[in-house]
């Protein structure tokens, strides 16, 4: 696609309906949404146009490039992120996109629903004390249905029936023949009485379809760049900004008047009737936070002291399961998920599902440097002449295995938050503590799938004490119905302003035990037809 002509001239003098910053699964889908029903839409976005060739990425210069020009040119977020958990200091690059399509760019593309039981959060943590979780979302299971539905058929997903969380009513594709070993587990499970289901993916599988899980060559993953991004552009007028950097929103007391953003290297104002937030749980925060001013002095949208604040962050346990003998794992390889520990005995947990890649050196290594980054501490336990070795052995120790990983839901407290920081690469940081409750809740499902799964199968637990997982962040502009607790109201409404609005992963008053990526993309939807 040829850009340029979907890029403004004069961005300043246009008379916007609607400002979008960010273009990722809730920003691209909003637009999109918008600009169908006839809304004038320019969407802001940090990184570059990375759909415009072949292979969905800009051609980089000649020449020697930075660090942060390499990531940029391949839709990584340039720069670290910094912050402090419960583990010691973290300085690390966050599995995060930027560029057209966000995340959703490097995504495994699992867009699986939340459950009935996420809606009403605070019941099923009643003898935990000190969150912030409400009794109920502000809108209901029912309410999202339908826009559940919306977004599998948008983003075509496949799979089958979860009978656990069951929708007659979607609109799900089949999904390609398992492969023998994953038929074979997926028997297994059965047998044990529990209830797999072909995971929700959005992959049309074209032949020698990869599953990327990055910028996909083939046109084949179902990301928001593609799928709503181009559309948006090519058939319903929208126009965009690329490299463009928001730096902070103009307000009065009642809206948003301006956003000033650097673009081409120079200071611009654009005006719209309505601004639509969707850079993320981190930097959404970041910006509010960012755009004090003499009107705003805590930052704008900011008089609940909320912003930034009820960060959460899922955890993921890495999990081998070897079948009894050998069996061709040629085929589809993120198939295969289970809810019967989401609710169990009383504790609730989250989703057990295939991660989708083999167990070759390479990911291993891959893994374990991601682990050492992102927890230094971690790293010091290993030495680097095991490094070799991992590298030799690992294809024969995991001959038989299949990759799965927990999803295990977090609780949103105020001290974990996301704060300016001038001295930090983005301006920000983060503050993190992995609760006592949270590590007691990992340690259950660690033993609740050993104890379910042994008698077939053998259990290794890959990770290691740090399993944060952060790319599932959400929670940071939280919206609720009593103004004086939460940041936006039940149409993601900022409480404070008319025309402000956010539809990330920022929203989210509690974090559920699954992949947020659908429910951002439905209820992005559901916020277009409330406009």
């Amino acid at each position: 696609m040829d850009v340029s002509k979907y890029i403004p001239q004069n961005p300043e003098d246009g008379d916007w309906d609607v400002v979008v910053v960010g273009t990722g699964m809730g920003g691209a889908t909003i637009g999109l949404a918008l600009a169908r029903k006839g809304r004038k839409v320019l969407f802001l976005e940090k990184g570059k146009f990375l759909h415009s060739g072949p292979l969905n990425a800009p051609e980089p210069p000649s020449g020697h490039m930075s660090e942060e020009d390499m990531r940029l040119h391949t839709g990584w977020w340039p720069s670290r992120l910094q912050g402090t958990t419960t583990f010691g200091k973290a300085d690390f690059f966050a599995p995060l996109g930027c560029g057209t399509g966000g995340t959703t760019g490097h995504y495994g593309a699992q867009l699986e629903r939340f459950q009935r039981s996420d809606f009403s959060p605070k019941e099923h943590f009643a003898n935990v004390e000190g969150h912030n979780l409400p009794e109920h979302w502000p809108v209901s299971h029912e309410t999202m249905t339908p826009y559940y539905r919306q977004a599998e058929s948008l983003f075509h997903v496949c799979g089958t029936q979860d009978v656990l969380n069951t929708d007659e009513g979607a609109n799900l594709r089949e999904p390609p023949p398992l492969a023998d070993r994953d038929q074979a587990l997926h028997d297994s499970f059965k047998d044990m009485g529990l209830h797999p289901y072909r995971a929700h993916v959005g992959y049309e599988y074209v032949p020698n379809c990869f599953e990327c899980t990055e910028i996909c060559p083939k046109n084949c993953k179902r990301e928001a760049g593609q799928v709503c991004l181009l559309p948006a552009l090519s058939e319903f007028g929208a126009e965009i900004l690329p490299e463009c950097e928001v730096e902070e929103l103009l307000a009065d007391k009642q809206r948003v008047t301006g956003i000033r953003a650097n673009y081409n290297g120079k200071d611009i104002v654009i005006k719209a009737g309505t601004v639509i937030l969707a850079a993320g749980a981190y930097m959404t925060p970041r910006l509010l936070l960012k755009s004090a001013s003499v009107t705003w002095p805590d930052g704008l949208a900011n008089s609940s002291g909320m912003v930034g604040r009820n960060l959460m962050l899922h955890t993921s346990d890495f999990m081998a399961l070897d079948s009894p003998e050998w069996l061709s794992p040629e085929g589809p390889r993120k198939t295969l998920a289970l809810n019967d520990f989401y609710m169990d005995n009383g504790h609730k947990l989250g989703t057990f599902q295939t991660v989708g890649f083999p167990f070759e050196a390479v990911f291993i290594l891959a893994y374990m440097r991601h682990v050492a980054d992102a927890d230094p501490r971690w790293w010091r336990k290993i030495t680097n002449p095991l490094l070799p070795k991992a590298s030799e052995f690992a294809p024969r120790l995991f001959a038989r295995s299949t990759m799965f990983a927990t999803i295990v839901e977090d609780l949103p407290y105020s001290h974990n938050r996301i704060m300016l920081d001038k001295n930090a690469p983005n301006g920000m940081r983060f503050e993190y503590e992995y609760t006592k409750e949270l590590k007691s809740r990992n340690a259950y499902f660690r033993k609740r799938v050993k104890q379910t799964l042994s008698g077939k199968h053998r259990v290794r637990i890959l990770s290691g004490r740090n399993n944060i997982n952060y790319g599932h962040v959400c929670g940071t502009c939280k919206f609720g119905d009593d103004p004086e607790t939460s940041v936006l109201d039940s149409n993601n409404r900022a409480h404070d302003l008319d025309n402000l609005y956010v539809v990330d992963g920022s929203f989210f008053p509690s974090s559920g035990g699954t992949n947020p990526s659908l429910t951002i993309a439905a209820n992005a939807l559901r916020v277009a037809d409330n406009l």
